[in-house]
């Protein structure tokens, strides 16, 4: 190998490291022949809310699966490229999704307490991973999360009381304290609220641009560009498997460059 390819190659490396998780050319393909995501390389950093928007079934979601590697649950599916944490690319067969899902948290469209106590739905996780140690760690751990969650006020005096009894946006917030409970430096939330109402909506937008102000760096899909405009940092827009444009949330929204994005901001279709 020659001195150019080792200095580009150094420096290739070195820029996808001062991101927190970046992707280079990932595809998703399933049945080894529809390709569902094309070429796609983006990159995200701790602190900042990047939002995934676009019309239905154009590849977001899909895309955000790949960031902690949940579509290798999916039969057949094949997820190519480079998915760069910390710089170090976990799209391998080798890698420990157990492991890696500590770090890169998610949270899904619909939520999904556990059938057990608010106070067990926030321990679960950290005691299987031996995390937990003493009943005075989790008091403080089931605390610290349910306040990062916004939620701690509404549900202090009802901790061992079924996480099923709290209404939905509660429940969605249940299930963040539940993944911030991990520390996770990472976390994709999938459409969180879409199936809540508007007052709920808010808490949880609210939950989550703190979640960012934290230094947690943060992925959203969201079909709502008010939503988009409200949380996020930057946007990037995706049509029919393309990841067509990207820029600051801003940008996006004030001057799109591509027709496509253009007309999907004013309503033409999506």
């Amino acid at each position: 190998m020659s001195d150019n390819t080792n200095t580009a190659t150094a420096k290739a490396q070195e820029g996808t490291q001062n991101h927190l998780l970046s992707t280079r050319n990932v595809t998703v393909r399933y049945d080894h022949t529809k390709e569902a995501l094309h070429p796609t390389s983006l990159d995200f950093d701790a602190g900042c809310v990047t939002a995934l928007i676009g019309p239905s079934g154009c590849g977001k979601s899909t895309f955000l699966r790949c960031l902690n590697l949940m579509n290798r649950e999916i039969p057949r599916c094949d997820i190519g490229g480079e998915i760069l944490y910390h710089g170090r690319n976990i799209n391998t067969k080798e890698e420990n999704t157990f492991e890696l899902r500590k770090s890169i948290g998610m949270v899904f469209q619909q939520p999904t307490p556990f059938h057990k106590s608010i106070r067990e739905n926030i321990l679960f996780a950290p005691k299987r991973h031996g995390r937990v140690k003493s009943r005075e760690e989790g008091d403080e751990l089931v605390e610290t999360s349910l306040k990062q969650a916004a939620l701690w006020d509404e549900v202090k005096d009802k901790l061992g009381q079924s996480g099923w009894g709290l209404s939905g946006g509660q429940q969605q917030r249940l299930c963040i304290a539940r993944t911030l409970a991990m520390k996770p430096d990472v976390i994709l939330f999938d459409e969180p609220c879409s199936a809540l109402d508007p007052i709920s909506t808010f808490a949880v937008e609210e939950t989550i641009r703190s979640i960012a102000d934290s230094g947690i760096c943060v992925a959203i899909v969201t079909h709502n560009m008010e939503q988009a405009t409200r949380v996020s940092d930057h946007t990037a827009f995706f049509y029919v498997g393309d990841m067509v444009e990207t820029g600051t949330t801003k940008q996006i929204f004030s001057a799109p460059k591509d027709q496509r994005l253009s007309d999907y901001l004013s309503g033409r279709f999506g």
